[in-house]
């Protein structure tokens, strides 16, 4: 596949919405393994951008480390300007499909993510389900589900603080349009 991206003004703005649109530091390898996992451009090309980017102060070192020692970088309020001024010059399924790629490839507790989960009875006997991923003490996903049985929502409970990972992506594929095959045989 063509790479999409080669201008470096394009990759640059698309650097800053990602990275703006994450939300918390990364290093510049993550940034450039998502968007090159996704062939939206060359590493090389995401890496060199991306250097010009910190040395114009778009990007700044947020003075955290990752567990290799590797310097974090923050998006800086002009860089932050820049992507939300400039992303309508993306092209929207790029900007989607790699936001994507970027929460499959970032862990939730890597992005400071916590779990909240709870069922209760209702008053017809029935059970009503609650999770939510929290990022930063701010919620992310949240979904409720009312079902007929106990063990149904011990079991949905079980399951979600297990595999919020999958439970999130899933129900990303679903709204987003990305699992529409689940939907052929219900005309």
């Amino acid at each position: 596949m063509d790479i999409p991206m080669v201008d470096k003004n394009e990759i640059k703005i698309f650097i800053l919405y990602l990275m703006d649109r994450i939300g918390y530091p990364l290093d510049s390898n993550t940034v450039c393994s998502i968007m090159h996992q996704e062939n939206v451009v060359s590493f090389f090309s995401c890496a060199a951008c991306f250097e010009e980017l910190v040395d114009a102060h778009h990007l700044v070192d947020s003075l955290e480390r990752d567990p290799q020692g590797n310097v974090l970088y923050s998006v800086s309020e002009t860089g932050r300007c820049i992507a939300t001024e400039l992303n309508d010059q993306l092209s929207s399924s790029i900007k989607e499909v790699s936001y994507r790629s970027a929460i499959r490839h970032l862990s939730f507790m890597k992005r400071g993510a916590s779990l909240n989960y709870k069922y209760e009875q209702l008053e017809n006997g029935k059970f009503k389900v609650y999770c939510c991923i929290l990022e930063h003490k701010v919620p992310v996903y949240e979904a409720s589900i009312v079902v007929d049985t106990e063990y149904e929502a011990k079991a949905m409970i079980n399951n979600f603080s297990q595999r919020p990972e999958i439970v999130f992506r899933g129900s990303l594929a679903v709204i987003s349009g990305e699992a529409n095959y689940i939907f052929e045989d219900m005309s």
